[in-house]
């Protein structure tokens, strides 16, 4: 069976170029989606299970049955077909999907040129050679390559200094764009300005201190930024309606006192009147509005006015809101923040999604960039070398930059006994995840590629022995459904793994063969370990009831117990499948620690770093500014403990960032994000 060129029903399927044309327009196929087309296919018209499927596209890898439910629906979506009327895909209840489509070649030139001649009226081969042109110009215009999707033309990099640029905003009039940046040896930002017009860039403010988070005034006339300094933290504004080579001259005015424990947060000054900060209060963030006036000293001036709570990232175009909440699910509103307007986007999970040149467009970043035009139509506009972080979009010049790099996140182990650290893992990965056993003799974390690669499609989960010089794979998992807690067993024989689509997996780690113990439950919560590591206890709803189970890694089979199986759990054996973990030690430690830390700096804290849970106390980081303290709650003599100061952390790279701690809490496995290296990329929206 010819696979280069074929038709599948009325869609033209070219898998040289990658590529699908349904209703005359061509959009991008995946290979993973190929590839599950080209199975469907061979095997039809027998269905093909799930297994199968599994096995054929991810070979060696812990995949669930949503990661094959995804394909489905994607595969799905390029192909314009729907599970409610199938043409194409078609499922079949408790076995798996049968491909119902009409398979046939397209015919080549010569092929067509063997077919018999017929008596054609002149005036129909008239028509027919007319109609033969027109389409040639279409096919000559097509050939240029996708151009449906080609959304963005890439012009250049426009930073490339050792160290990192990011932060980005654009001027009203997208001649300039705003930015932080830092070089390398240095723990403080400075602003600096791109024009567009002269290609050339010019430090606004290097004070010493670190100022972040540059944002326009709706007329362009003032730039607003974040100071962080030694006691605190401040927003302030700088006149900028001059020429730009007097800007770094201009007056300052303070427009208000900040937090300094917490990642400074985009601000968006969207009209005369208003603008909105993200920001978080008591303990949890929301977006602010603030109205802008000028008061009878010529003086700029904000007054809280209205708060949203619960947006984790927001952008603005004109009246119009887009943001998402701590799901990663995708509303618009309007500035207003009008209840009865807010509206769910169907885009699936975005934690960071940004207006496109039209409120009608939303372009995101899930490795690589991508737009959404309504809810049905996506593609893919660019595919980076590195990481994209953000993106800022200059609707008044029609171009889009964002950040692309890579920062090295490496494991450490901190010993108390010696009061060192020393590194653990690779620094050619990016190592999260991490989990030290009881006793301190293993340790497993999750293990990813640093840049985008459409090759590797899964993530690594390593172990290391203590008394072994090198980390060994354990097992690989899907990147569409990876692991988000790591658990070992109290004898350190057995590895817990619960995956983002709640399937929780149970690994021998000697014999390394992955047993999965609940399939994609989303109910399925408070997993711990029985003390003699022989099972594991969870809990699930069912028909509204709460259910106890105990998993046997004997017996391979679950059994369900008794209501009392719910007995009161001391901390140390909780974790994050725990409804309410860290909310509970975040309440826990404000009240023990009476008032030493405040509750928004501890909040902020424990969000960028999970703590450790050991049985002498509690170990958590403190950010200050940018410095990272490592702090010991000792529950034993009720006292807070300073461990070490653990480094820097200038920019949030999206990673999952903790600790882990062995039972006596002498051992600690930590996070360090190293080596950031970040430059601005610079594209044009191509015209349509």
């Amino acid at each position: 069976m010819q696979f280069e060129r074929f038709l599948l029903n009325d869609v033209l399927i070219d898998t040289k170029k990658m590529r699908v044309k349904t209703a005359g327009k061509w959009t991008p196929i995946e290979h993973k989606q190929l590839a599950l087309l080209r199975l469907l296919i061979y095997k039809a018209p027998e269905p093909v299970t799930r297994d199968e499927i599994i096995e054929q596209l991810w070979p060696n890898l812990i995949v669930s049955d949503n990661s094959v439910s995804q394909l489905i629906v994607q595969l799905r979506k390029v192909l314009g077909d729907t599970s409610k009327k199938p043409l194409f895909i078609k499922t079949v209840p408790k076995v798996g999907y049968q491909c119902i489509a009409t398979f046939s070649h397209t015919p080549t030139l010569i092929e067509k040129s063997k077919t018999p001649n017929k008596n054609i009226p002149f005036h129909w081969m008239m028509g027919g050679i007319a109609l033969g042109f027109s389409l040639a110009l279409v096919i000559l215009f097509d050939w240029k390559g996708d151009g449906s999707t080609q959304k963005i033309d890439y012009i250049s990099r426009i930073t490339s200094a050792p160290g990192a640029e990011v932060q980005l905003s654009f001027s009203p009039n997208g001649r300039y764009l705003a930015y932080s940046q830092i070089v390398s040896g240095s723990s403080q930002f400075d602003l600096a300005v791109y024009d567009l017009q002269t290609q050339t860039s010019h430090t606004v403010k290097s004070s010493g201190y670190s100022e972040q988070f540059p944002a326009w005034s709706a007329d362009g006339n003032w730039l607003v930024y974040y100071r962080f300094g030694p006691f605190g933290c401040e927003v302030r504004a700088l006149s900028v309606n001059n020429a730009i080579e007097l800007w770094r001259l201009n007056k300052e005015v303070h427009l208000l006192e900040c937090d300094g424990a917490h990642e400074p947060e985009k601000i968006i000054w969207y009209s005369k009147d208003s603008l909105l900060v993200n920001r978080a209060m008591s303990g949890k963030k929301a977006l602010v509005k603030y109205d802008t006036f000028i008061d009878d000293r010529g003086q700029l001036e904000l007054r809280e006015s209205q708060i949203l709570q619960g947006v984790q990232h927001y952008d603005v175009l004109g009246d119009n809101l887009l943001y998402s909440n701590t799901n990663d699910e995708v509303f618009k509103s309007r500035v207003s923040f009008d209840g009865e307007a807010v509206e769910l986007v169907g885009l699936g999970k975005i934690s960071k999604p940004y207006f496109g040149l039209t409120e009608s467009e939303v372009v995101s970043l899930t490795g690589d960039l991508r737009l959404h035009v309504g809810e049905q139509k996506t593609a893919s506009i660019y595919k980076p070398y590195g990481k994209i972080t953000e993106l800022a979009v200059g609707r008044g010049s029609g171009h889009l930059a964002h950040t692309e790099g890579t920062a090295e996140v490496n494991l450490y182990l901190f010993n108390r006994n010696k009061a060192e650290f020393q590194a653990i893992s690779s620094n050619s990965r990016v190592d999260t995840l991490a989990s030290i056993s009881s006793e301190g003799m293993q340790l497993a974390y999750v293990s990813t590629a640093p840049r985008v690669d459409p090759q590797i499609d899964h993530v690594e989960v390593w172990i290391k022995h203590r008394l072994k010089a090198s980390p060994s794979l354990l097992t690989k998992m899907s990147k569409s459904d990876k692991p988000r807690l790591l658990l070992f067993s109290s004898d350190g024989e057995y590895l817990a793994i619960l995956s983002e689509a709640n399937t929780l997996f149970i690994i021998n780690v000697f014999a390394k063969n992955p047993v999965a113990v609940v399939k994609e439950n989303s109910s399925l919560r408070n997993i711990y370990w029985a003390d003699d590591g022989k099972s594991i206890y969870y809990q699930t709803t069912e028909s509204g009831e709460q259910q106890y189970w105990q998993y046997d890694v004997g017996s391979t089979g679950n059994y369900l117990l008794a209501e009392n199986g719910n007995k009161p759990l001391p901390l140390s054996k909780k974790n994050i499948s725990f409804d309410g973990f860290l909310l509970a030690l975040k309440q826990y430690l404000f009240e023990v620690l009476e008032g030493q830390v405040s509750l928004e700096q501890l909040s902020s804290s424990i969000d960028l770093y999970r703590p450790a849970v050991h049985k002498n106390g509690i170990y958590y980081v403190i950010k200050q500014g940018h410095q990272l303290s490592l702090y010991n709650f000792n529950s034993v003599v009720q006292k807070n403990e300073f461990v070490a100061d653990i480094g820097l952390h200038l920019y949030s790279m999206n990673v999952d960032l903790g600790l882990s701690t062995t039972e006596d809490g002498n051992q600690i496995i930590l996070n360090r994000v190293e080596n950031l290296e970040m430059d601005i990329v610079l594209h044009k929206f191509a015209d349509p």
